[in-house]
Parts: structure tokens; sequence; C-alpha cells
């Protein structure tokens, strides 16, 4: 057992375990009992959406519902596409930031480089739901698909990235190189 647990692999994938269930019971018994963060990044990612799906020439409107913040194109057949708290990318944030704090290397490149790929992250899901309204009104029979597959492997490659170009350049492991 003891064998086991100076694995350096075994230690990153306890500790990394035991981070995210304690991740977990802050989010679901604090922050989202006590705050509307879940509800600030998802108007924050509706926002920015419309804002560029606007710049490019495609009028958006927002909308607020019970728990859903929806965006709608302005023209077409006004299928909305709504952004609840499964979909904002919270719950990523806390995974990508677990994986770099747990893996091997200084705290000074890991206290840019999360900040870094929480932004990068972010823009991914921005680009999801841009495309996601786009798809809606223009190709709505692909919207499932898409939603489910496509970008679901688009903001988790980018995740994956991220996590390689940390281990890379950044970690302890790259350094010793």
């Amino acid at each position: 057992m003891r064998k086991l647990l100076d694995s350096k692999i075994v230690r990153f994938l306890l500790l990394g375990g035991v981070l995210y269930v304690v991740w977990l019971l802050i989010y679901y018994l604090l922050i989202k009992s006590y705050t509307n963060w879940d509800y600030l990044l998802n108007y924050n990612i509706v926002w920015l959406s419309q804002n560029f799906l606007d710049w490019i020439g495609f009028q958006t409107m927002i909308e607020i519902e019970s728990d859903h913040v929806v965006i709608v194109m302005a023209e077409g057949d006004l299928r909305p596409i709504l952004l609840g708290d499964e979909c904002n990318g919270f719950k990523l944030f806390a995974i990508f930031s677990i994986f770099i704090l747990v893996f091997p290397g200084s705290w000074k490149s890991k206290l840019w480089f999360i900040p870094l790929g929480l932004l990068i992250v972010h823009l991914a899901n921005v680009i999801r739901v841009c495309s996601l309204t786009l798809i809606n009104n223009y190709h709505p029979d692909y919207l499932d698909f898409n939603h489910l597959y496509t970008f679901t492997i688009f903001v988790y490659g980018i995740i994956f990235a991220l996590w390689y170009w940390y281990a890379k350049k950044f970690s302890h492991y790259a350094q010793k190189k």
C-alpha cells in the first residue's frame, strides 16, 4: 500500500479527486445556495455572445427566464438558446484549476497560468454559444448533435491543450529538460 501511495500518478489522482469533492461541496452548499455567481456567469456569456454576433452582423436579443439567460436571433424563427448553470463552464473552471494546482510546478507559473486558462475556457464557451445560436437559427436539425458532441469535444479539447501546454512548458517536468 505504501508503494502505491508513493506513486506520483496515484498522489496526483487522489489529491485531484479530494480537491474536486471539496469544490463540489463548496459549490453546492455555498456558492449555488448563497450567491448569484452562476447567473452572473450565464449573463456574461450571453452578453459577450450577443455583442460578438451583433458585431459580425447578426442581430440578437437577450431575455431572462427564471433559471436561464436566453439569446435569440432577432430574425428568422426566433429559436432561443437557453444558457443554464450546467452549461456555463463554472465546473470546468474548477476542473482546470485543480489540475494545474496539483500538477508539479512553480506557484509563480500557476498564479498567471490559471487565470489565463480560465479566460480562454470562458471565451471558448462564448464561441460555443455564438455557434449554437447560429446553428439553431439556420440549421436547427443539427443543434442537438453539435450541442452534445461537437462543442463538448471543442471545449474539453481546449482544456486538454491548456493542460498539455502547462505540463510541457511550465511544470517541474518541463524545467528538468
